[in-house]
């Protein structure tokens, strides 16, 4: 199925940074599978139609909360849970005791030292998390993976499950440069909440130069995704199941 029959973004009224992961091209030939597998922004004010498009339409049975346990607490697990869906938190940056910071120094090298940061230390928790979301597509069900703006903790795993699957370097990164046309709305949300931490279209934009870090270290000190996630737990057989769920390959 096309793009143009199966747009990227979902109409959300709750979220500004809900999006689908299909449609990319592996290297095979092969083409990722829509309305299976989809990133997003925090959930906790998804409205009932969000609600119902999500559960109902999009069939998402798993939802998998990337953000610290205090974040969690503090601003609710939206309605997800409530009509059915599974629940699993693994938070990638609760060690480290802090989301990607709003302010101090340079953006992009404060982006980039979080992202290694989190490939140092949170792979037990990015490898439970693949682990969940293959066993919610083996049972036939969608799943969403969420932070709070969509684009830091939610990005890197996106990219770690776009590269298993085959899609190419630059796709992946574009994928991630995508939250850049939501954040205008991530502020307005942001900015709405009680604890208000302050932040500006600046500081919440995607950064190319930590992505590229990122990713150069991924490739260069664990010889890419595959490799990191099975040091980290995974499964060559969960692999191939996320492959089979979320593949379409060419015939023979």
């Amino acid at each position: 199925m096309s793009a143009e029959s199966n747009p990227r973004w979902l109409p959300m009224q709750g979220c500004v940074n809900f999006r689908d992961l299909g449609g990319y091209r592996n290297d095979q030939g092969g083409t990722v599978r829509w309305r299976r597998l989809f990133r997003s922004d925090a959930l906790q004010e998804m409205t009932a139609a969000d609600s119902k498009l999500a559960v109902e339409d999009l069939n998402i049975g798993l939802v998998v909360d990337l953000r610290n346990t205090n974040e969690a607490n503090r601003d609710g697990l939206g309605p997800l849970p409530e009509h059915g869906a599974d629940y699993r938190h693994f938070p990638f940056l609760d060690a480290r005791g802090e989301i990607p910071p709003f302010t101090g120094g340079d953006i992009a090298e404060r982006l980039a030292a979080t992202y290694l940061w989190m490939l140092e230390n949170s792979g037990e928790g990015i490898a439970a998390a693949v682990a969940s979301i293959a066993e919610s597509l083996d049972s036939g069900k969608g799943a969403v993976f969420h932070c709070s703006a969509g684009k830091d903790r939610t990005g890197l795993l996106a990219a770690l499950i776009l590269e298993v699957l085959g899609v190419d370097a630059e796709t992946v990164e574009a994928d991630y440069m995508l939250t850049g046309e939501a954040v205008e709305g991530i502020v307005r949300r942001i900015k709405a909440m009680e604890h208000n931490p302050n932040p500006t279209a600046q500081t919440l934009a995607p950064q190319p130069l930590a992505f590229r870090r990122f990713y150069d270290t991924l490739q260069q000190e664990y010889e890419g995704a595959e490799s990191y996630l099975r040091r980290h737990g995974v499964s060559g057989d969960t692999l191939e199941r996320l492959r089979r769920n979320l593949l379409i390959l060419p015939l023979p």
